[in-house]
């Protein structure tokens, strides 16, 4: 019995030293899916309460951060699921084609300098307004900075589709923020 308990503490052990340390991360990325603190509590909590039941799955020594996602990902998938909300949105491609005939393309000079000039209820305005799929793959590469190949494995797609859906992502954010720009008199957008 004494065996159960070792093995158990062992396991616990390991997973806080492998999985906790990735913690905000985590949160960050469930705040960037959901868009509401109280729902990304919950998705968080439940990620890592299934990442424990399935500790001795993880490979030591690969990517825990990853593995990690995958798991927060599956289960906001499931949750959609759940809701029924998953395939009733109309797919971006749709939209955009019908939108790009009459959207310009805006120019500014430094994106960096930008974004500064932004509140973080602009910035998640903004995130919150893209699909699931195209916000959880912006926020693995350019925030959490994962490989490509890593968000491909996280999200269970081609790398294509990654490359794909971070650049639709990056130019609708860019289109939405070059809009409160704009609106805020910020010099280095054109019209």
């Amino acid at each position: 019995m004494t065996d159960g308990i070792d093995g158990h503490l062992d396991k616990a052990k390991r997973f806080e030293q492998t999985a906790l340390p990735n913690l905000d991360h985590v949160y960050r990325a469930a705040v960037a899916l959901c868009g509401r603190s109280n729902e990304a509590d919950d998705l968080t909590q439940t990620t890592f309460m299934k990442a424990l039941e399935r500790f001795d799955t993880f490979e030591p020594g690969t990517n825990c951060k990853a593995w990690l996602f995958q798991i927060l990902r599956n289960l906001w998938i499931d949750q959609l699921r759940r809701k029924k909300v998953a395939g009733s949105a109309v797919p971006l491609d749709e939209v955009l084609v019908a939108q790009e005939a009459e959207v310009q393309e805006t120019v500014w000079s430094d994106a960096e300098d930008l974004l500064e000039n932004f509140s973080d209820d602009q910035v998640i305005a903004a995130l919150r307004q893209l699909p699931d799929d195209q916000r959880l793959t912006l926020f693995l590469v350019d925030v959490e900075q994962l490989s490509q190949q890593e968000v491909a494995e996280i999200t269970g797609v081609a790398v294509g589709t990654v490359k794909s859906r971070t650049s639709r992502a990056r130019r609708e954010f860019k289109n939405r923020l070059t809009s409160y720009a704009k609106d805020m008199g910020f010099k280095g957008c054109q019209r």
